[in-house]
């Protein structure tokens, strides 16, 4: 699954572990919290949440794009546009 699709497992679902899904560029594994903690990453639902407000707003050809973004570059984006206020 994408980082923004984990996004809104997250934010209907709340607080899970992920981590990129080796050897398969844009794919994340999304998992319940205290599975399995090595290698993963925490992923909160104000985080997803944030994430998912952000990609409402896009345009629809916008949203595309961003929905193909690595996490990274996904969080780094919302966090500035979040913190904007």
């Amino acid at each position: 699954m994408t980082f923004f699709e984990c996004c809104e497992a997250v934010r209907d679902g709340g607080l899970h572990i992920i981590r990129a899904r080796e050897g398969v560029p844009g794919q994340y594994d999304l998992r319940e919290p205290f599975e399995e903690e090595s290698g993963w990453t925490w992923l909160d639902t104000v985080t997803a949440n944030v994430v998912c407000q952000v990609h409402d707003a896009l345009s629809p050809d916008r949203r595309e794009k961003f929905e193909a973004l690595p996490a990274k570059v996904i969080l780094d984006f919302c966090w500035k546009i979040a913190n904007r206020t």
